[in-house]
């Protein structure tokens, strides 16, 4: 089983909590669930699939990270 490390976990934090908060903004926003949902949903899935959250959901896999092209040469 892999070993959580620190940045993982504040980078899991960090993605729900701006989910919660874009949630609540959007709530007070339009008013209604339905756009709410909507705006929430894209936001997830912006926030979710990017570099970082691959690379922790890799880690956490148990996925060895390769860093050869993590920078370009």
């Amino acid at each position: 089983m892999a070993r959580i490390k620190a940045r993982d976990m504040r980078a899991i934090a960090f993605c729900i909590a701006t989910i919660a908060l874009v949630m609540a903004a959007a709530f007070q926003l339009f008013g209604s669930w339905l756009p709410t949902g909507a705006s929430t949903a894209a936001y997830a899935v912006w926030i979710l699939t990017r570099a970082r959250m691959i690379r922790v959901y890799r880690r956490l896999g148990g996925e060895s990270v390769e860093r050869s092209s993590y920078y370009r040469n």
